[in-house]
């Protein structure tokens, strides 16, 4: 008999979408490295301004269409065929009516994937909170979220960083936090360099929910 897996063959159109994104890595069972695809939402955006201080260096790949990425305060025009490589601590941004395909890794460090499955729409609304600074709201979408799957890293990671920012910073928040890196060990260093998290760093509470 041959055992061997056969290769899955996808289309991007034929794939779910949550939001802006379609879940490749994820729908494909892949856990050495990241891959997912983005798509334009209706406001034209393609990727949130954001950075990787956590370690993660990143390629997007425009499958088609335009876009406008801004890097480090560089705007630029990237058409069908353009590879852009962005650097870990660089702030990225785009726009525009494009699919993207985003590729990311660790320098130095094995891959590891983190599914959404089921705890996506809780984590759709509160990032759409989060965006939008309301983190009261976001800390109840993740909670709401927290109460159907208890033991999911991102829901617990996300949870501490809202409710520090919605300055929400008692016990339960540090706990979500160390529950987070025992189920996920990456957020430790994540948590680390993650701005939302500055206002608990110097809290002993931190470290402790660390180690």
């Amino acid at each position: 008999m041959n055992d061997k897996p056969k290769p899955q063959i996808v289309r991007l159109d034929d794939l779910e979408r949550r939001g802006r994104f379609i879940p490749l890595r994820e729908h494909l069972g892949i856990h050495s490295f990241g891959i997912n695809a983005i798509k334009t939402d209706e406001d034209g955006l393609l990727i949130n301004e954001h950075d990787e201080a956590g370690g993660q260096e990143e390629v997007y790949v425009v499958l088609d269409g335009n876009a406008t990425f801004e890097v480090d305060g560089e705007t630029f025009e990237a058409p069908a065929g353009t590879f852009i490589s962005v650097r870990p601590e660089s702030k990225r941004k785009a726009t525009g009516d494009a699919t993207v395909l985003a590729l990311g890794g660790t320098v130095g460090e094995a891959y590891q994937g983190m599914d959404w499955g089921d705890a996506w729409p809780f984590h759709n609304e509160s990032m759409d909170a989060y965006g939008e600074q309301r983190y009261a709201d976001a800390v109840d979408a993740v909670r709401r979220g927290l109460e159907k799957q208890p033991d999911h890293p991102g829901l617990n990671y996300n949870y501490a960083c809202f409710a520090t920012l919605a300055g929400e910073t008692g016990d339960e928040t540090f706990e979500r936090l160390r529950r987070s890196v025992d189920l996920f060990p990456p957020f430790r260093d994540q948590a680390r360099a993650d701005d939302d998290l500055a206002a608990v760093r110097d809290d002993p509470r931190f470290e402790e929910a660390l180690r």
